[in-house]
């Protein structure tokens, strides 16, 4: 039905750079760019400021959102018309989100290799996607990924899928790294893994503003406000399983209230949601893991935060060409741009289970015998806390969520993909365009992370070695 009425809509209308995240002049720069966002991204236009209806209406101008309204527009033109509905138009976490801007294809999903496959082709024809005025100042550091005893044979199985779906990786004896990498103490270690080509990394930064720039070049209009509620209409010659005959309710618009606490509301055809951590909380407001039957299999997301450190003028030892290394611990290590500082962090986790112990505690407990362990060099360095990253996390089984909702057949998910959501955006934003416009996935096959795995209980864990 909704892919029907999009084709009706169709018919009837007619330079390599460094990348360094120093925090003076970076950090000056962007307060500058904040204070004045929407001018800065051209959405200070108070005739198209409040819109009463879309065809399209995309909660979240994300990395995600922003794909998507990009994807929409460049297939559709004038022929949807799309909003986007932003409660931040500082994008603040995205700013200080450090960690984002890494390329990396190690997956053990095929799902998430693909998509990793597809951000390469699409970074490096950026100028052709976005503008010439484009550069994400791309450095090409390679990603090291090690396996204890344990996960040797599960790397040795993703380095077979990786090479079958044509990512080219080089698996690594302890006596190879060591070679290669000195500073790294490879005693625990049976195993590492290397692409050849394609990881490294980007300005994250850089990628959302042209994203968000181009997507309102070509006609998504931009409205700041924070959604506070549906409308919905009784359909009653709508029958679904568990829905009591002439009982089914539609989305029909959603409500949003404006920074000076304006309420504001658009009826749309199609909802799609991509607000990140408030994906949960949203999708309650359609009555998602509050109603029955269906309705009650709530969305799964929350908000996690995951500390990012910097060590003073390590980089010096490790050289130019230091690798993104993912330890057997889930901590992980890479430079800080050409800059002299090396960064460091951990995987993030299903579940939260550092909420009751303190910053301090997981610094000196977790962080820091890990970091020593595989790092010796470090040992005597101080940690300066450099940022803190806020992600999305599916706390079912941590992988993404995209496509149509089991019971709202007009609200599309495109959330749950936590880190990797910045890395994977443009192969998200062109499948949800294909399975609006197209009815199904015609590139990339995301039917796995479709919202039904939560009603038959099937995970689709991304292992990741560990």
């Amino acid at each position: 039905m909704i892919s029907q009425f999009c084709r009706t809509v169709l018919r009837n209308k007619n330079n390599t750079g460094i990348r360094y995240y120093a925090k003076n002049p970076v950090e000056k720069t962007l307060n500058i760019i904040a204070k004045d966002i929407p001018s800065y991204f051209g959405s200070k236009d108070n005739s198209i400021l409040y819109p009463e209806h879309t065809d399209i209406v995309i909660i979240g101008g994300g990395f995600i959102g922003s794909a998507i309204a990009y994807w929409l527009k460049k297939r559709a033109a004038d022929g949807l018309s799309v909003v986007v509905l932003e409660k931040d138009f500082s994008y603040t976490n995205a700013q200080n989100s450090i960690s984002l801007g890494t390329l990396t294809q190690h997956f053990s999903l095929p799902e998430n290799i693909e998509l990793a496959k597809y951000s390469v082709e699409f970074l490096r024809n950026i100028h052709v996607h976005l503008g010439h005025h484009m550069d994400i100042q791309y450095t090409p550091t390679g990603a090291l990924t090690l396996a204890s005893e344990e996960y040797a044979q599960k790397m040795e199985q993703n380095v077979t899928m990786l090479n079958e779906l044509g990512i080219k990786n080089i698996l690594l004896t302890p006596s190879e790294i060591k070679e290669k990498y000195p500073w790294i103490n490879t005693d625990d270690v049976k195993l590492g893994c290397m692409a050849t080509e394609a990881e490294g990394t980007f300005d994250s930064w850089a990628l959302l503003r042209s994203l968000v720039t181009k997507s309102r070049e070509l006609g998504a209009n931009y409205v700041n406000g924070e959604v506070v509620g549906f409308e919905l209409e009784k359909q009653k010659d709508v029958l679904m399983e568990g829905v009591t005959p002439g009982g089914y309710e539609r989305l029909n618009r959603v409500i949003y209230k404006t920074e000076d606490q304006e309420e504001h509301s658009i009826k749309f055809a199609i909802c799609v949601l991509a607000a990140g951590s408030d994906s949960g909380d949203i999708a309650r407001m359609a009555k998602i893991g509050t109603g029955e039957n269906i309705l009650s299999v709530p969305l799964p997301i929350e908000e996690r935060t995951s500390d990012i450190y910097s060590i003073q003028d390590k980089a010096v030892e490790t050289g130019l060409r230091t690798p993104l290394v993912m330890d057997t611990t889930g901590l992980w290590l890479m430079r800080n741009g050409l800059g002299n500082d090396l960064l460091c962090g951990t995987l993030p986790l299903m579940t939260d289970d550092t909420k009751n112990v303190s910053k301090k505690e997981y610094l000196e407990n977790v962080i820091k015998p890990s970091l020593i362990n595989r790092f010796p060099i470090c040992k005597n360095d101080e940690l300066e806390r450099f940022s803190t990253d806020k992600y999305d996390c599916n706390t079912y089984d941590n992988s993404g969520i995209i496509g149509p909702h089991s019971y709202h057949n007009n609200l599309f998910l495109a959330t749950g993909f936590g880190k990797l959501g910045c890395q994977h955006a443009p192969g998200i934003g062109r499948a949800v365009t294909e399975l609006i416009i197209d009815s199904q996935y015609t590139t990339i096959d995301l039917t796995r992370f479709g919202f039904d795995r939560f009603l038959v209980d099937e995970r689709s864990i991304e292992f990741n070695v560990y």
